[in-house]
């Protein structure tokens, strides 16, 4: 009998799954097919896109933040020593991924790619499957009726 992981055992980092979905949506619209998102004018979407960016990069960073303070790390490949429930975690268990699907769409928007909110749906299928799954498992060994009561009471989106 193999003992359970001391971790979630993600299959991939987060940030390393958007960024390899940034990088292939960047490079297929440009090599491959561009597609253009949505047709407003330029200024008009690097407003808007940097907008949505920084909102997404604002919730990264205070959840990020939430966890500093709480003295756990924010990386699912190390052991979680304790549960973070305030903020927006009140009313998400991911808001940190909310934030990076954030973050990507106002590239999409910045960009005028169409390629990229194609490619968010794969992401958030590994990231649901892959990540979140195995988050949720370690948590439950972890913290037992602590994390099921949290998990009975607050949405894993929104």
């Amino acid at each position: 009998m193999t003992a359970a992981p001391q971790t979630s055992n993600v299959v991939i980092q987060p940030p390393m799954l958007f960024l390899i979905a940034l990088a292939a949506g960047l490079l297929a619209d440009r090599w491959i097919y561009p597609m253009d998102l949505i047709g407003l004018r330029w200024w008009t979407r690097q407003w808007l896109g940097g907008a949505v960016i920084l909102a997404g990069v604002a919730v990264v960073v205070d959840c990020a933040r939430r966890f500093r303070r709480a003295g756990t790390s924010v990386q699912p490949r190390r052991p979680s020593t304790a549960m973070v429930e305030g903020g927006l975690y009140r009313y998400s268990r991911n808001p940190i991924y909310m934030g990076l699907s954030t973050v990507h769409l106002g590239v999409a928007i910045a960009d005028n790619n169409a390629w990229l909110p194609i490619l968010l749906a794969p992401v958030l299928l590994v990231l649901r499957y892959g990540v979140i799954a195995r988050e949720e498992a370690y948590l439950e060994r972890r913290f037992g009726s602590q994390y099921a009561a949290y998990k009975a009471r607050v949405r894993r989106w929104l």
